[in-house]
């Protein structure tokens, strides 16, 4: 009988984690200190990471509120939420600090978007700008 309620508690429990707001952990994050990982937490709502260096991020598991990297260089591909659908993936590159926690913030005018990945404190943004030709 204890093993039916383990059970059936187990179950609850991993049903309310998909249905509810998740972590990702990228590799580069994994097994190291707070002071070598970075957190973007996601402030837009109609945005998504759906890739940190070419790795998906299952974000179809769940509604992701938070991502750890490690600390260094990384790209990402976010889409905007228009509904029901989604746009193409837009990939950015950023250079993110350990220990740092960052802000996932969109914006959309006229039928464009756009995303930048700001430092929570000090309002800077991660993003590398690409060299200009």
């Amino acid at each position: 009988m204890l093993a039916k309620h383990i059970r059936a508690f187990s179950m609850l429990g991993f049903s309310l984690a998909l249905a509810g707001c998740i972590h990702y952990e990228h590799q580069s994050a994994e097994g190291k200190p707070a002071d070598q990982v970075a957190v973007i937490q996601q402030f837009d709502k109609h945005l998504t990471i759906t890739r940190i260096d070419n790795n998906g991020t299952l974000f179809w598991l769940g509604r992701q509120n938070e991502y750890r990297l490690g600390a260094g260089t990384h790209t990402l591909q976010a889409t905007w939420s228009i509904g029901e659908g989604r746009t193409a993936p837009l990939a950015t590159t950023v250079s993110l600090v350990g220990g740092r926690t960052y802000g996932l913030y969109g914006e959309a005018s006229k039928g464009r978007w756009s995303y930048d990945i700001r430092d929570v404190e000090t309002g800077q943004s991660a993003t590398v700008k690409a060299p200009s030709n």
